[in-house]
């Protein structure tokens, strides 16, 4: 079948969306596609025109969304610039947004073009790939289709439409933007967002109160898992923070090689403000705004802000709680102790600065990096205190990713392909993190970080 679309968004207050038609593309060409993603939408390829993934070829009217946001601490009006939802696909029973991103100006633009460069789509793609096979819960791209036309950023480069599929674009900034300009509607709009992504609270007696904190623990676990895998998003601001716990919008983001809690590549991010170790604090504060925008309903329900502060009170145990399991599964100790240990070997991660992900391969095959820091005495000793703890091996396989997506790689990529037209690295990229947590015999630069001052220059953009 082509996509099933039965698009509720539309049953809600029309200040919340705006209709919307894509730009006029002559000639787009599919430069890839997730035929796994397809398959898992029940979708028949053979159906599934490119005129349709461009939008092309409607099957009813698309909206983009209206919605605010704190970015990097100030609040601002926004909306889908440069997306447009062409429906809500029905498969098995669940709910998927369609949305083209790049497909051309709405109401919510500015100055904005709506367009999108091939560079930056390809990424995302990338990206949201490896994500999902890292198992981090994730927005996921069906297809990458280049347009005809220039579309300039830092360089000018050929236009792209990205098809990202998530369970909704529904995120903190959507409730800012209806607590603060449509409050008639929030809770109506929040009864909405329960009924498709937590109906299961239906049946509490404080469905608001544990709606909130359904939403703390999906991020928390999202956030939690960014920080097993050295994930780096770049752009925390609340209109990015998905309701139900989805990592979304790969725009300046990255994966740190050598660990460094300061670590940041957004060439916007002046001040560190989403560096990789201000990524639990950042979600702290955005999880406060979110829990203003639902002081509203507190006169329209029996929820109070004192028992959502009591909520956001539990946030830093709860966070500890997650962090530490999921490093000592890292470390493959199988017991809730040795947090002493853990934060020897923290310690020694900040001060060595060595590759992230390789220390942990190391950990449980020496020998598997020939890198000086691991030939220290110091990282012998703490590993024999990890080996008569951890170092489980089944434990570490579980948590470890055995390749990542090297910034470097991902760069040379992209590079090829604008320069060329050959995608062949690309979607040599695309073969290794297919699985991820499984060795290939495809040689080891795929695992080799940058040299040290790739790191240094290395800057990602948001290419709006």
């Amino acid at each position: 079948m082509t996509f099933s679309f039965d698009t509720t968004y539309k049953n809600l207050d029309s200040n919340l969306y705006s209709r919307v038609t894509p730009k006029s593309i002559d000639t787009p060409e599919v430069l890839v596609r997730n035929d796994e993603l397809c398959a898992d939408l029940g979708l028949d390829t053979a159906n599934l025109t490119v005129e349709m993934l461009a939008g092309q070829d409607l099957l009813e009217e698309p909206i983009a969304q209206a919605y605010a946001g704190h970015q990097y601490g100030n609040f601002t009006v926004l909306g889908d610039g440069r997306a447009m939802i062409l429906g809500e696909h029905i498969h098995d029973g669940k709910r998927y947004d369609i949305q083209l991103k790049g497909a051309g100006r709405t109401p919510y633009s500015g100055r904005g073009d709506g367009n999108a460069t091939v560079s930056s789509m390809l990424r995302e793609y990338l990206y949201s790939y490896a994500m999902q096979n890292l198992n981090i819960k994730t927005s996921r791209s069906l297809a990458v289709l280049e347009t005809d036309e220039a579309v300039k950023r830092r360089r000018t480069e050929p236009g792209a439409v990205l098809v990202r599929v998530m369970n909704s674009h529904i995120r903190y900034g959507t409730f800012q933007y209806v607590a603060g300009r449509a409050s008639d509607e929030l809770q109506r709009f929040t009864d909405y967002v329960i009924d498709r992504h937590y109906s299961q609270l239906n049946a509490k007696d404080r469905k608001y109160l544990d709606f909130f904190d359904v939403v703390m623990q999906s991020s928390i676990e999202m956030v939690v898992d960014w920080l097993r895998v050295g994930f780096i998003h770049g752009v925390m601001n609340t209109d990015n923070m998905s309701i139900n716990g989805e990592t979304f919008d790969y725009g300046p983001c990255a994966f740190m090689n050598y660990y460094d809690e300061e670590t940041v590549f957004s060439s916007i991010d002046k001040h560190g403000r989403y560096a990789f170790g201000n990524q639990r604090p950042i979600l702290r504060w955005n999880l406060e705004r979110f829990a203003e925008t639902l002081q509203p309903l507190c006169a329209q329900s029996t929820l109070t802000y004192d028992e959502l502060e009591v909520k956001l009170d539990g946030f830093e145990d709860r966070f500890d709680e997650q962090y530490c399991t999921m490093m000592r599964k890292k470390l493959g100790i199988n017991s809730d102790d040795e947090q002493e240990l853990v934060d020897e070997f923290l310690e020694w991660l900040r001060k060595s600065n060595a590759d992230y992900t390789n220390t942990f391969l190391e950990l449980e095959t020496p020998g598997t990096f020939d890198d000086p820091v691991f030939a220290t005495t110091e990282f012998e000793q703490l590993r024999n205190k990890l080996a008569a703890v951890g170092l489980d091996e089944e434990l570490m396989q579980e948590a470890n990713p055995r390749y990542i997506p090297r910034n470097y790689l991902i760069e040379t990529a992209l590079d090829e392909y604008l320069e060329t037209g050959d995608l062949s690295k690309f979607k040599g990229l695309l073969t290794v993190l297919e699985d991820p947590y499984t060795s290939k015999d495809m040689g080891s630069q795929f695992q080799q970080p940058p040299p040290r001052e790739f790191d240094v220059e290395y800057i990602t953009y948001c290419n709006t």
